[in-house]
Formats: C-alpha cells, structure tokens, sequence
C-alpha cells in the first residue's frame, strides 16, 4: 500500500500510474496528465498574451497614425486655417455674442496648441507602439502611452481609451522580454 497515493482534491486512495482521481476527476499530482496539463496551460497564456498584446498594437496604431498625419497637416496649414476660421460670419457672430476679446492671432495659436498636442500624444502613441512590437521597455511604453492619453485630454473619448490602453498596457508586464522567465 506504500505505493498507492491520494487524490490532493478529495483524499481518495489512488494507485500508481492513475492519471485522475476516480472520484472527483482531479489530475493526479505528479501524474503525465498533470505534466500535459501544465504545459497546455503554458500554451493557452502563452496565447491569451500574444493576443493582448495585438490588440493592444491595434488599438495605439489606429490613434498613432491617423493622429500624427493630421496634427502635422493642422501645423503646417495652421495660418490657412485660422484666416478661414476667422473670415467666418457665424465665428465673427459668436465672438459678438459673447462679448470675447479674440485675434486672429489667437485662434491661430489655439491651433497650433491643439495640433501640437496632438502631434506629441501620436507621437507617444508610436513609442508605445513599438515597444509593444519589439517586446521591451514595459515601463517605457505604460509612461507613453500615459502621456498620450493625457495630451489627449480634449478628446473624452480618446482619453477614455487611452487610459484603459495605459491599464492594459501596465498590466501586461509579462508580454515584454524582460520580464518572461527563461524557457528551462
């Protein structure tokens, strides 16, 4: 009887070479069931982090992109823009309306302001990006990806995403190569 074990889930004799528990179906500590289900385990995190962390590429490359080809062409065209803006008969009604003190010369530093924030928050954006794809500098990308979310404070619907990305991101630690233990 010294050969015999017993089930770690329900305490029922088990014999050698029994891969579960005829009781309860428990895996058998030490059994090759239990081996076999180690490593599926392995493969389905393996797994659940690999598609995290594509969707989190997916998620930072869709705000990146478009945000950093817009905020440059809002720079470069500020000057039009504002003279647009300003020649407007319903902006130039609302500046009366409201009794404000407005230049030209403001509204084309507010866009300048706003396209530069944007410009640097996509820019942020593309840093975690990369980080994510080459797998290093965990820290590096949760910081950048917070300060896109935060430059991206005039959009609530991008500042909500980016800080669940920023969560996302920061709880994710074992995706990068730094972090994931040697293979034995």
């Amino acid at each position: 009887m010294e050969d015999s074990k017993f089930c770690t889930g329900c305490g029922t004799s088990v014999q050698p070479g029994m891969q579960y528990c005829p009781q309860c179906g428990r895996v058998i500590s030490g059994s090759a069931a239990e081996e076999e289900f180690k490593e599926r385990e392995k493969e389905f995190v393996t797994f659940l982090g690999e598609s995290r962390r594509i969707w989190l590429m997916f998620f930072l490359a869709i705000y990146a992109i478009p945000a950093i080809i817009f905020a440059s062409i809002a720079l470069m065209d500020a000057a039009s823009t504002a003279n647009t803006i300003w020649s407007s008969t319903e902006f130039q009604q609302w500046i009366a309306d409201h009794h404000y003190q407005i230049t030209l010369t403001d509204v084309q530093n507010y866009i300048t302001y706003l396209s530069s924030m944007g410009l640097i928050s996509g820019i942020c954006a593309l840093v975690s990006l990369i980080c994510l794809q080459i797998r290093k500098y965990w820290l590096v990308a949760v910081i950048a990806c917070a300060a896109a979310t935060i430059l991206c404070v005039w959009s609530i619907f991008g500042f909500i995403i980016g800080f669940i990305v920023t969560w996302m991101i920061a709880t994710s630690k074992p995706i990068f190569e730094e972090y994931t233990e040697p293979a034995e």
